[in-house]
């Protein structure tokens, strides 16, 4: 019978492609994953790798069991952090993290209600990059973060999520932009114009999201919609938009290519386990219904 350390050397190795590159991964040394793959393949009894050069092949029967050697581990993972949470202590503060594109009228709500429902509890809502946000939850010191998501099945780490809704994309450009002007942009068009992007929709790859080669990133969207304003174009929020659209200062431009809007889910992200406690339950379930009616 294998160990699971065993499985989740062989794992590495595949992934890395050496045994150096899984040591590093793994923090060991190459001597003791070399040791674990040799106890995995006596045990197995056929080769798992080919060792040519520097690198590690995987045998024909390595291909085959990468797959189901991944799930195991990762449920594993999963039953490990499950079995913790059970042992989780009161809550006496919440911890959500997010990122810039959540609805402002989506956190105040959820606030509001949270305080209803418990007077006492501490809230701290704190903007962080996706990677921030996802080393946040594994190190348990956010409790949530509502993120947009990458169109994954998978998250990059073992963390569960809910769905809240869609954010709307759409582009814009200042009122006087030649490309405001037009009944219909084409994709051609827009190539042509300065595009601003956001550091979160650079960071995501989202689909649709880089266009023109002239691509200026900016991390703060206050200051891209200011830039916009001045020359070029973006693809942003519509949520976020409204208040710029409804003031005259931007317009909303309408795309050949992409009749309406592109839309992109948000999500809610937490550590597997936390569902089980009534106060996160709680909190979870608030979310979804605000983000259902604010998001539809």
């Amino acid at each position: 019978m294998h160990t699971f350390e065993q499985l989740a050397t062989f794992i590495a190795v595949y992934e890395n492609g050496s045994y150096s590159g899984a040591a590093s991964a793994l923090g060991k040394s190459r001597t003791t994953v070399r040791e674990h793959v040799m106890a995995y393949e006596d045990t197995l009894g056929y080769p798992l790798f080919e060792i040519v050069g520097k690198k590690a092949v995987a045998t024909d029967k390595a291909e085959q069991l990468y797959f189901r050697a991944k799930v195991v581990e990762k449920q594993s993972r999963e039953l490990f952090d499950y079995s913790q949470a059970l042992f989780s202590s009161d809550v006496h503060t919440l911890t959500i993290t997010h990122d810039v594109f959540v609805p402002l009228n989506l956190m105040v709500e959820t606030e509001q209600s949270i305080k209803q429902a418990y007077p006492h509890l501490v809230v701290n809502w704190l903007h962080r990059t996706r990677q921030e946000a996802l080393a946040m939850l594994k190190a348990g010191t956010a409790d949530f973060s509502l993120m947009l998501n990458r169109g994954k099945v998978f998250a990059e780490t073992e963390i569960a999520w809910k769905t809240l809704g869609h954010i709307h994309l759409n582009c814009y450009a200042r009122p006087e932009s030649p490309l405001a002007k037009m009944e219909q942009v084409s994709l051609a068009h827009l190539q042509t114009e300065t595009q601003y992007i956001s550091e979160n929709f650079l960071t995501l790859n989202v689909d649709f999201a880089k266009v023109s080669p002239r691509l200026h990133v900016v991390s703060n969207n206050d200051v891209l919609c200011e830039l916009i304003k001045q020359d070029g174009w973006a693809v942003m929020p519509k949520e976020y938009m409204s208040a710029y659209l409804l003031s005259g200062q931007l317009a909303e431009l309408s795309l050949q290519e992409l009749p309406g809007s592109k839309m992109i889910g948000l999500n809610v992200f937490f550590p597997i386990g936390k569902e089980i406690h009534p106060v996160f339950t709680n909190v979870i379930e608030c979310l979804v219904q605000k983000g259902c009616e604010m998001l539809a």
